[in-house]
């Protein structure tokens, strides 16, 4: 017949009476008297130690699994609310490099003369690519901030500020 051999259980800290860090199961008793680092399981301890063995020391010590950390949701009309923003300043941005370009065109056109390397139609075209670039930024905001603002989870309204900056 086979002996069943004894198991203790103990938990190991740093100091006599802090928190356990360790685990430690031997096959014979520790006398935690002359090696006061070592506190025996209790009996319930031991029980929760050998039915959730991938606990973790403090779950042992306190017999309760502590579910993992979830973040909480962001409120989904203030999270919206926040991407509705950063699409505007997105949309801005797709033709503020535009803006300047506008800029110089409108000082240009006051200052032409006959020998001038600048023309009217030089000046056209960059107020019309500024005024398309405009319109279509505005398209953009236009389509996608109300479909933004009545998503109903953050994980849609994400998807939908992709889209909208990925067209601009």
């Amino acid at each position: 017949m086979a002996k069943n051999k004894a198991a203790y259980y103990y938990f190991k800290r740093r100091l006599a009476g802090g928190q356990p860090y360790d685990i430690r199961v031997t096959a014979s008793p520790i006398n935690t008297i002359l090696n006061p680092i070592f506190t025996e399981m209790t009996d319930r301890q031991r029980e929760f130690y050998l039915a959730h063995p991938g606990a973790s020391v403090m779950e042992v010590w306190h017999c309760e699994i502590v579910p993992p950390y979830v973040p909480p949701e962001p409120d989904v009309i203030e999270y919206a609310a926040q991407k509705v923003k950063e699409l505007k300043k997105a949309c801005y941005a797709a033709v503020s490099t535009t803006s300047l370009m506008v800029a110089m065109a409108l000082d240009k056109t006051g200052n032409i003369t006959a020998d001038s390397h600048y023309s009217i139609t030089e000046a056209r075209q960059v107020l019309a690519e500024f005024r398309s670039q405009s319109k279509h930024a505005m398209q953009v905001y236009d389509t996608y901030k109300p479909q933004i603002e009545s998503a109903s989870t953050t994980e849609e309204i994400d998807t939908l500020y992709e889209q909208a900056t990925g067209a601009l």
